[in-house]
C-alpha cells in the first residue's frame, strides 16, 4: 500500500515533467520499500542506536575520504549505464539493488529522511537514480553502506598515498560491521 503523501510527490513530480516516467516510476517503488519498513517508534532503543551509529559512521568516512581524483573520470569509455557519466562507474548500478530491505531499514530506523527527488541531471540510463553528472545527490547519511564502503582499485592506489589511509580503511571496516550486525538484529 503506497501512502498518500508518497502518492502525491510521485504524481507532483511526473506532472511537473522534470524527471521521465521511468525515473519516477523507480522512484516511486523506492519510497514504497520506505514505506513499508517499520518506524523508529517500532524497534527499541538498541536497534535506534545502532542506526544512528551506522548513519554517523557514514558521515565521518565521507569526511575522511573527501574531495578524490580517481572518480572523476573513471567511467571514461564505459558502457552505458556506468559509462553514462564521465565519472562513479560504481555507480551506475540498480537503485533497487544496493537500497535494500535491509539499508532502508538502516536509514529509517536512523531517523534519516528518505532521498525524494533524482539527482538533477541524471537520466534512466545512468544507473542509480541519485547518480548526476557531478557525483551523488544523496546525503551521506541517506546513502547505502554499499555505497560507501566500496573502494575501486584506481580510488585505493589514490587514498594509500595519503595520510589518512589508515583511518579511512578503519572507518569501512567499522561501517560495514555496524551494519552487518543491524541486520543481523532487526531481520
Amino acid at each position: 500500500m503506497i501512502a498518500r503523501g508518497m502518492l502525491v510527490l510521485v504524481q507532483h513530480l511526473i506532472r511537473g515533467g522534470r524527471y521521465g516516467r521511468g525515473r519516477v516510476t523507480k522512484l516511486g517503488r523506492l519510497l514504497a520499500r520506505f514505506e513499508a519498513q517499520p518506524g523508529r517508534h517500532f524497534v527499541g532503543a538498541r536497534a535506534r542506536g545502532m542506526a544512528e551509529r551506522v548513519a554517523r559512521l557514514k558521515r565521518e568516512l565521507t569526511e575522511a575520504i573527501g574531495e578524490v581524483r580517481a572518480c572523476a573520470g573513471c567511467a571514461e569509455g564505459c558502457v552505458t549505464p556506468s559509462g553514462y557519466f564521465e565519472g562513479g562507474r560504481c555507480c551506475g548500478t540498480s537503485t533497487l539493488e544496493v537500497f535494500s530491505q535491509g539499508e532502508v531499514r538502516a536509514i529509517k530506523l536512523a531517523g534519516v529522511a528518505a532521498p525524494r527527488e533524482p539527482a538533477a541531471g541524471g537520466a534512466d540510463e545512468a544507473g542509480c537514480l541519485f547518480r548526476g553528472p557531478t557525483g551523488c545527490s544523496v546525503e551521506p547519511e541517506a546513502r547505502p553502506t554499499k555505497c560507501l564502503v566500496y573502494v575501486c582499485a584506481e580510488l585505493r592506489i589514490e587514498l594509500e598515498d595519503t595520510p589518512r589511509f589508515e583511518r579511512i580503511q578503519g572507518l569501512r571496516q567499522e561501517l560495514d560491521d555496524a551494519f552487518a550486525e543491524l541486520e543481523r538484529a532487526t531481520a
